[in-house]
């Protein structure tokens, strides 16, 4: 229990999972209500508003701030929290009502209301590690908590943000159909890895705090969110076809870790990458961080928000 009952302050996003679980805003409201926890709620009306409300919650003495939607919220009230002077015993909590939860699966946060409600109620907390990327479209950085992707995953991802209809691992899927008719070039890119420089040409970098994006791809599947390392995961040259693929197929199963011969696997505090072309796509948490990047560098703060779960 907040301590002395304090309000928590409740950030609920009434679109969730493409608006799809809006009705359930009401439910998590009425199951803090229904423990005798004190919150005092905020919904979300446009994109960024999360964040807003969350640093302004911070700001004004919450020491308990719940983001009850998606990934997409999850991200949006944590770069809230670690902006915000003052965080410092700030506590977070997620209740996941999105398409993916896929940092609610890592954190192992119940996606059944009543029993999220109920750890946080409980009030366990551990120090979770959080990524912090910078780049030319973004100088102070966009917090991240689950992982930051380059190449062919945010192509996927920004497509099945597309579909209307779809929602959650289908999306995917027909993302996935959809680009490969359209084959991801690679990109030549020079990557440095906690100093260590290398010049190759990749479709796909995944730079990790969790193992899992986009409902069930496991990108990084060694990591661990309070480890203080990212998981650093790439393709060593281009995939084209049925090595495409495979590509996804290893990535359902996290089979690409033994692979040698076409992916990198390795472990770093920060990492940079720069490439010779404008149109690298990249996403912090499946949020868009930008389509046409040049730059980007990363870095990972180990224990850096105090996380319910």
């Amino acid at each position: 229990m907040n301590s002395n009952n304090e309000p928590a302050f409740l950030i609920v996003n009434p679109n969730a999972s493409k608006g799809k679980k809006g009705g359930r805003k009401k439910d998590v409201v009425e199951c803090f209500k229904k423990r005798g926890y004190n919150v005092v709620v905020g919904y979300t009306s446009e994109k960024g508003h999360g964040e807003l409300l969350s640093e302004n919650a911070v700001r004004n003495g919450f020491k308990v701030i719940i983001a009850a939607g998606g990934d997409g919220t999850v991200n949006e009230v944590v770069n809230g929290i670690m902006k915000a002077p003052g965080r410092e015993g700030a506590k977070m909590g997620i209740v996941p009502l999105g398409r993916g939860n896929d940092f609610a699966w890592i954190a192992k946060i119940p996606t059944d209301v009543n029993k999220a409600v109920d750890l946080i109620v409980k009030g366990e907390t551990k120090k979770t590690d959080v990524g912090l990327c910078k780049g030319p479209e973004h100088p102070e950085g966009r917090f991240f908590l689950n992982g930051a992707g380059f190449g062919f995953e945010p192509m996927v991802n920004f497509r099945a943000m597309e579909y209307k209809r779809l929602n959650g691992m289908p999306s995917y899927i027909a993302a996935f159909l959809y680009i490969l008719r359209n084959p991801p070039k690679g990109y030549k890119i020079r990557l440095s890895i906690d100093g260590e420089e290398r010049d190759l040409e990749s479709q796909q970098i995944s730079i990790a705090n969790g193992q899992r994006m986009g409902s069930a791809f496991m990108m990084t599947p060694l990591a661990s969110i309070d480890d203080g390392k990212f998981d650093v995961m790439f393709t060593n040259h281009l995939v084209s076809g049925w090595g495409l693929i495979k590509l996804v197929l290893d990535f359902l199963r996290g089979a690409h870790v033994r692979d040698k011969r076409n992916f990198t696997y390795v472990r770093a505090s920060k990492v940079s990458i720069v490439s010779s072309e404008k149109d690298v796509q990249a996403h912090v948490d499946g949020e868009i961080f930008t389509k046409e990047g040049t730059q980007f560098s990363l870095e990972l703060l180990p224990g850096a928000i105090d996380l319910i779960r």
